[in-house]
């Protein structure tokens, strides 16, 4: 029996981006179905994070960027409405099952290539290489129905008792951070989710 993967993921977490290729490979080697939370960054939540975190985040991520083969470093904070924009595409990008290739996109964008995706060309740049039609991103941007199931997956990852991404949750089981993702194919392999044939479509929206 298929089993459901939560994920919770936020655009403004380098350690979100450095998750995601592992994260979304998980339904090609084990028998879950992935479910892409977007959450709105801790900052825009009202939590603040000192100063002198915010330096070591950049250094440990650069030092796990290297060893993951990952490319790093031209960055364009996207907080605010960048963060904003990037959750409401996603949720469109879910729905049209083009939602592993809009994360990595958008990742990338922001982590490697300093675009801004608070700004319709640099939004619509990331768009089109996930496949997505800049027209209906453009309509996702203003659709309140889009904004509250963000909100909804953010308030989804509290009333976990979290706060932090990547957060990876199964059968009630917390896996925090990228650091635990070997952790939790441990704990797949253990449950018998191994995969022996090739799967159908694995990512979806929540619910």
């Amino acid at each position: 029996m298929t089993e459901g993967l939560d994920y919770y993921y936020s655009f403004r977490s380098p350690y979100s981006y450095l998750s995601a290729p592992r994260a979304f490979a998980l339904p090609e080697r084990f028998d879950v179905r992935l479910a892409f939370h977007g959450v709105i960054p801790m900052a825009m939540r009202g939590q603040s994070v000192p100063r002198a975190k915010r330096l070591h985040t950049l250094r440990d991520v650069a030092r796990e960027a290297q060893r993951l083969d990952m490319p790093f470093g031209r960055i364009h904070d996207p907080i605010g409405d960048g963060a904003m924009r990037c959750l409401l595409v996603a949720q469109l990008a879910a729905a049209e099952g083009l939602i592993r290739e809009f994360v990595l996109e958008a990742g990338r964008a922001i982590w490697a290539e300093a675009i801004d995706v608070s700004s319709d060309p640099g939004l619509a740049e990331v768009c089109a290489r996930a496949g997505l039609g800049w027209a209906h991103c453009r309509q996702a941007l203003a659709d309140s129905a889009l904004r509250e199931r963000v909100e909804q997956d953010t308030a989804a990852l509290s009333e976990l008792g979290h706060w932090g991404v990547p957060t990876l949750v199964v059968r009630g089981e917390i896996f925090w951070g990228q650091d635990r993702i070997a952790d939790l194919e441990a704990a797949l392999e253990d449950a018998g989710l191994r995969r022996d044939v090739p799967p159908g479509p694995a990512f979806g929206l929540a619910g």
